[in-house]
């Protein structure tokens, strides 16, 4: 209940950078993990952990060896993710700097990113951006997957991203629905070639 009443006072406060009025669900966090490879020498990067609904199940999986890095860009969300997962690596800033962070942090190229940044509310230019350093850093074959909220799906925002995505990753999306989440969503997945 703490991290809902977080959330929504940061969504009052930016609004265009939280772009979701709660966390996301236990639910729809195993659903974004579960097709992570987590083994030793893997590097898996999370932008926008927020209170961390991604960053728990992730904590629960990793094994010896692998390497995790959340990219947050509220100060405030840094803090409580540091203090939640002090084993866990955290970088408060903008995935968009997504290269040059993990040379500061002295990290390979990822296998897997996760994403929980509201693509639908940031300017089309700047997700542009972020998608192609996602598509240049991730390693071949690695996996980027994201969500869209099942009502914003059709909307002009959410199919900018995918088409996005289908230029820069090919066409083979994978989609698949997350109904226990409020509100219920689309997890989508893409590898690299």
């Amino acid at each position: 209940m703490a991290d809902s009443l977080r959330f929504f006072l940061r969504f009052l406060h930016s609004p265009r950078a939280v772009g979701a009025l709660f966390p996301s669900s236990a639910a729809l966090a195993r659903r974004m993990v579960e097709d992570v490879d987590f083994a030793p020498g893997r590097l898996l990067v999370e932008y926008g952990p927020g209170t961390g609904a991604f960053t728990a199940q992730i904590a629960s999986r990793l094994v010896p060896g692998m390497h995790y890095l959340g990219i947050e860009r509220d100060p405030e969300f840094t803090r409580l993710l540091r203090q939640r997962y002090p084993q866990l690596k955290f970088h408060c800033g903008s995935v968009e700097d997504l290269p040059k962070v993990l040379a500061e942090h002295g990290l390979p190229r990822p296998d897997h990113i996760i994403s929980g940044i509201p693509f639908a509310s940031i300017p089309t230019a700047v997700a542009r951006r972020i998608l192609e350093n996602t598509r240049a850093t991730l390693r071949p074959g690695g996996t980027f997957a994201t969500f869209q909220y099942c009502h914003a799906y059709p909307l002009p925002n959410a199919r900018a991203l995918r088409q996005n995505m289908a230029e820069l990753f090919g066409t083979r999306m994978h989609r698949s629905p997350c109904w226990r989440n409020i509100p219920p969503t689309f997890i989508l997945r893409w590898n690299a070639p």
